[in-house]
């Protein structure tokens, strides 16, 4: 098993954990993950991110640490390479009303040290949040038993990626990358679209056209199996998600 996969049999457990102590009403996943597990993205996170509503800073951080120091998450994960969960420095972990961060370190049977990040954002739901059980794709590549996790619909995910890459104050390529694996499953809604902001549709598209092949290849490339590495380490290939993301973005317009 891979780092990748190490990071993300963590991620399904704490999130099957969560689910049994937390109601679905109060959180939501998001981002990279929720792609994983719900939208067939061949792209593999190192953090995992939810929207948190409805619970307080203290109650969540006495949930997600109860959560983390339990036995069984650590016996669930040893059969996967995992030996040791180094828990969060509480006196430095960002708790804030606006954000909550769980920094992770997972040690493995062969040494490594594997980072990983579980951050609440405390601003709201941002969408339609759906609960779903996790698809079987990814359950049964590591033999799981079945788990129901809220998260964002597809629209939300699409309309979240899109204001990412028009916002942040450095352009990620994995945004771009995001968007063109969702762009073939998601059905144009013309009401939905004008949710969007058409300032922030416009700056969208203008920091795809920034974002080159050495920025995709030396950030996202990695995240992906070695098969898919293979059909996405051209800059021609770059060139044609660029062209399928502007195509995508302009059905908003």
């Amino acid at each position: 098993m891979n780092y990748l996969e190490i990071r993300e049999i963590f991620h399904l457990e704490y999130l099957r954990a969560l689910s049994r102590i937390l109601k679905a009403e109060n959180y939501a996943l998001k981002g990279g993950v929720n792609m994983r597990f719900f939208y067939h993205s061949i792209r593999y996170s190192e953090d995992m991110d939810l929207d948190a509503s409805g619970i307080s800073v203290e109650k969540l951080k006495d949930i997600s640490m109860t959560l983390l120091t339990k036995e069984s998450l650590i016996e669930n994960l040893i059969p996967f390479g995992v030996s040791e969960i180094v828990l969060p420095d509480m006196q430095k972990a960002k708790q804030t009303e606006t954000t909550q961060r769980f920094k992770v370190h997972l040690m493995t049977t062969d040494g490594s040290d594997l980072f990983t990040k579980i951050e609440f954002s405390r601003r709201g739901f941002e969408g339609q949040v759906i609960v779903q059980t996790v698809p079987n794709t990814i359950l049964r590549y590591y033999k799981l038993p079945p788990f129901v996790v809220p998260h964002y619909d597809i629209f939300a995910a699409v309309r979240q990626k899109i204001s990412a890459l028009a916002s942040r104050t450095i352009t990620q390529a994995r945004d771009v990358f995001d968007l063109y694996l969702l762009s073939s499953q998601y059905t144009p809604d013309k009401e939905k679209h004008a949710e969007i902001e058409k300032d922030l549709l416009a700056q969208a598209l203008s920091n795809t056209y920034d974002i080159g092949f050495n920025r995709f290849r030396d950030t996202v490339l990695d995240y992906l199996s070695a098969e898919d590495q293979q059909a996405y380490k051209s800059s021609e290939r770059w060139d044609e998600v660029i062209l399928k993301v502007v195509d995508f973005m302009e059905e908003f317009k």
